[in-house]
């Protein structure tokens, strides 16, 4: 009974570590494909499809400004993310949090240095202008 309780701790675990890491993994890309994309665009103002442009599924996007209480990100995705914290945009001034959600969780986050411009929502979902910062 021990070994099988322990086998099952230790494959719960594994799947954990696995799906944290491909998360990670997962969050770096879509953060890399949006950078290449505002870098080709080159403009000063540009227009970006993140349905097109990324490949996970989401239903809502959010846009948070550098200095955004954690309070303000929870308030506006409707319910509590307990990774809202680990991102520490209340504290920075250096990037954007673009936050993905679907059925009421987030799905992916990306961390967009201000240094490639604002995301600015059109009025077509999951459009945004790209503004310079």
């Amino acid at each position: 009974m021990k070994k099988i309780l322990v086998f099952t701790l230790v494959a719960l675990l594994s799947v954990f570590l696995i799906d944290h890491s491909y998360s990670k993994h997962n969050q770096a890309v879509s953060q890399q494909a949006l950078i290449e994309e505002i870098k080709r665009q080159n403009q000063a103002v540009s227009t970006i499809d993140l349905r097109q442009l990324l490949d996970f599924k989401w239903d809502d996007v959010y846009v948070f400004t550098p200095g955004t209480k954690l309070k303000t990100v929870e308030e506006t995705l409707g319910f509590q993310w307990f990774d809202a914290k680990s991102t520490r945009i209340d504290q920075r001034d250096d990037v954007n949090l673009i936050v993905f959600v679907e059925n009421h969780q987030v799905a992916q986050y990306v961390m967009l240095p201000t240094k490639y411009g604002i995301l600015k929502p059109t009025a077509q979902k999951g459009t945004f202008t790209v503004e310079a910062f």
